[in-house]
C-alpha cells in the first residue's frame, strides 16, 4: 500500500483526513505515494530513531511529535539542525507522517486509554481526560506502577506523596498551564498526571494546597515519558495489517539523562 493510504486508514476513525487543512496529521517529509513494505512508529523522530528506522528498512515512519521543532512542522531552511535532519531523513529513504490530532480525537483519547490499560486500572473513563477508579489507589502504588509499567526511571511528585486517590485527571504530554492551578484551587479531583510544568506557576499552587492538608498530588512524567508507550501500542495494532507490512516501534527514550 501507499503511505498516504495507510495513513488515511489509521486517521479516518477520528473523522479526520490526511488532507484536512487544519490538522497537523499529514506528510511532513518524503513521498506520500511511496509503496510501503515496512512501517516504523516513534514518539519523536530523533536522529538516532531515523538511523535505526533506516537500518531496519522502514519506508514509512509514523511520529506523534514534531520533527522540525514547531507544532505544525514547518521546515525552516534557516535552521541548521532542521537542514541536517532533513538530509538524514532523505539519506535513509523515509517518508514521515505525523499522527497526533487523530490519536487524541478518536472518540476516546487513545494516548490516555493506553495509559489506563498499561496501569491496569478499573473504573470509569470519560473518553477525554477524567478517570474515576472503582477502588482507592495509593499514591505510592501509582508511582511504582508508572515506573514498572511505563519504564520511567524518575516520576516527579508535587504535593502529597502518600494517601489514596480515586479521581484522576490525565494531562499526558503537554503542560497543564491554568488547569494545574484550577486543580489546586478545586475540591473534587485529587491527582493530575501530566507531562510538563512551569514550576512556579503550575507546581507551587499544588504544593501549597498539599501543605494546607488537602489530598492534592501532581505527577510529572515528562512529555516523552508520558506518551511514548501509545506509539508502541500503535505498532502492535498495525503489525501485518497493511498488505502484511511489519511494523516496529523505535524508542526515542526520555529527554533527560539521570
Amino acid at each position: 500500500m501507499k503511505a498516504k493510504d495507510i495513513m488515511r486508514e489509521i486517521i479516518t476513525p477520528a473523522w479526520l483526513d490526511v488532507h484536512e487543512s487544519w490538522t497537523v496529521d499529514r506528510v511532513k517529509i518524503g513521498d506520500p505515494e511511496k509503496e510501503v513494505k515496512k512501517i516504523g512508529t516513534c514518539l519523536t523522530a530523533t536522529p538516532d530513531v531515523i538511523r535505526a528506522a533506516g537500518e531496519w528498512g522502514a519506508d514509512l515512519l509514523i511520529t506523534h511529535e514534531p520533527t522540525f521543532y514547531n507544532h505544525v512542522d514547518e521546515f525552516n531552511e534557516e535552521s541548521r539542525l532542521s537542514v541536517m535532519k532533513r538530509r538524514l531523513i532523505e539519506e535513509n529513504g523515509l517518508t514521515i507522517y505525523r499522527y497526533h490530532d487523530a490519536m487524541h480525537m478518536a472518540g476516546e483519547d487513545l494516548v490516555n486509554l493506553d495509559f489506563i490499560d498499561k496501569m491496569g486500572w478499573k473504573g470509569e473513563f470519560d473518553g477525554d481526560v477524567y478517570f474515576v477508579s472503582h477502588t482507592p489507589l495509593e499514591v505510592r502504588d501509582i508511582v511504582e506502577g508508572i515506573k514498572k509499567n511505563l519504564g520511567l526511571a524518575h516520576p516527579r511528585i508535587v504535593g502529597k506523596t502518600d494517601g489514596c486517590v480515586t479521581k484522576i485527571k490525565l494531562n499526558l504530554g503537554h503542560r497543564g498551564g491554568d488547569s494545574y492551578r484550577e486543580f489546586a484551587e478545586g475540591q473534587e479531583w485529587e491527582m493530575v498526571i501530566g507531562g510538563e510544568l512551569c514550576e512556579w506557576a503550575d507546581g507551587e499552587p499544588v504544593r501549597d494546597a498539599a501543605q494546607f492538608g488537602e489530598q492534592k498530588t501532581l505527577l510529572i512524567l515528562g512529555h516523552a515519558g508520558s506518551e511514548k508507550s501509545s506509539m508502541e501500542a500503535l505498532a502492535r495494532s498495525i503489525d501485518k495489517k497493511f498488505d502484511g507490512a511489519p511494523a516496529k516501534y523505535f524508542e526515542c527514550g526520555e529527554l533527560y539523562t539521570y
